[in-house]
């Protein structure tokens, strides 16, 4: 009586097996794309599309949704001094309620006391989130925006209310004092 062969399965060929079965029911996910924010949010292209129009820059789609949503919804707030609602805000006003309502961060209400509350942060290193300062007003600190990314920040001017404008322009790139980084 002969005895049955013995198969010897060869590890290579297994894992190639294995790979193309993964391969292939990957390929079984949705197409569409939707971007994960820290905070759990899923946020789409159209997301995206809407808020670089608003905002008048085009947005990579990796922000954090809850700031974008929150400074564009500042846009066009006009100029204020002391104040810090969307009825009016200045520069300081308007980043200390954003930061507030953003990132649950209390930081102090003057711009050259927020310089103070930061690390700094050079030019090319800013991140969406990061503070930007400028001299406006002779060697002091009397200015401060929020960086949004792709050389943009958004900031109350005392002339035109809540804007987004872009570091290079001749103003800002002449006045720019630094980058800061809020301590958490």
């Amino acid at each position: 009586m002969k005895q049955p062969s013995k198969k010897i399965i060869n590890p290579v060929k297994s894992c190639l097996l294995i790979l193309a079965l993964l391969l292939g029911f990957s390929s079984c996910r949705p197409t569409y794309d939707l971007r994960k924010h820290e905070r759990g949010q899923e946020m789409d292209a159209a997301f995206y599309n809407e808020y670089s129009q608003k905002l008048g820059f085009r947005l990579s789609g990796k922000e954090n949704p809850s700031l974008i949503r929150e400074v564009a919804r500042w846009t066009g707030t006009p100029y204020r001094y002391g104040g810090t609602t969307p009825a009016g805000a200045d520069c300081s006003g308007f980043v200390w309620k954003v930061y507030r309502d953003v990132f649950d961060i209390e930081l102090e209400r003057t711009t050259r006391s927020m310089a103070k509350e930061t690390r700094r942060v050079g030019r090319s290193r800013l991140q969406e989130g990061d503070l930007v300062f400028f001299r406006t007003k002779g060697r002091k600190i009397s200015h401060v925006g929020i960086y949004l990314g792709n050389n943009h920040f958004i900031h109350a001017s005392s002339s035109r209310g809540v804007i987004v404008s872009n570091l290079d322009e001749a103003y800002y790139s002449q006045r720019f004092h630094k980058g800061g980084r809020v301590r958490k």
